[in-house]
């Protein structure tokens, strides 16, 4: 069976050192078969706020949080996908509202050829309780996905013997 070319990438971003280095793999993709890429950020609105109750954001008087936490949210995409725009390969931003997992696999699922995220690869009580959203991802995506780990440099820093 011969594999499916790679045109349309998905990179999804938390803005940490973990999806950095995710689109890097991506870009290097992107170059290599002449794919483009679609770099996502999903923003969770704080689990406490309900529809009823928006909390207020801070220095804006009656500003609910949750447009003042997209538009945050926008320009925090824009100015962090800068140093990816000289790069050759086409790319294109999107920010979503709602569950990071939902959404990426929501859109995973329209044409994409594959997902690439970077997994913080927490263990233990700290994912029991936070969850892992690329373990989610890639036990119900319909494309492949390539997650980049990012305990590389932790397990380096620790001494040998």
């Amino acid at each position: 069976m011969m594999a499916q070319p790679i045109r349309r990438i998905l990179v999804a971003t938390d803005f940490s050192e973990y999806s950095r280095r995710a689109m890097q793999y991506a870009l290097s993709l992107g170059e290599r078969m002449g794919a483009s890429i679609d770099l996502l950020h999903v923003w969770e609105p704080p689990p406490t706020l309900e529809a009823e109750s928006l909390m207020l954001g801070a220095g804006a008087p009656g500003a609910p949080l949750e447009p003042s936490g997209l538009a945050h949210a926008g320009r925090l995409l824009h100015a962090w996908a800068e140093r990816y725009h000289a790069s050759a390969v086409p790319l294109r931003l999107q920010l979503e509202r709602g569950s990071a997992a939902d959404t990426i696999l929501r859109l995973a699922n329209t044409g994409y050829d594959l997902v690439v995220m970077g997994t913080h690869g927490r263990t233990g009580l700290a994912r029991l309780f936070m969850g892992s959203v690329a373990q989610k991802v890639v036990a119900r995506a319909t494309c492949p996905v390539l997650t980049v780990h990012g305990m590389e440099e932790e397990q380096e820093a620790l001494p040998v013997g």
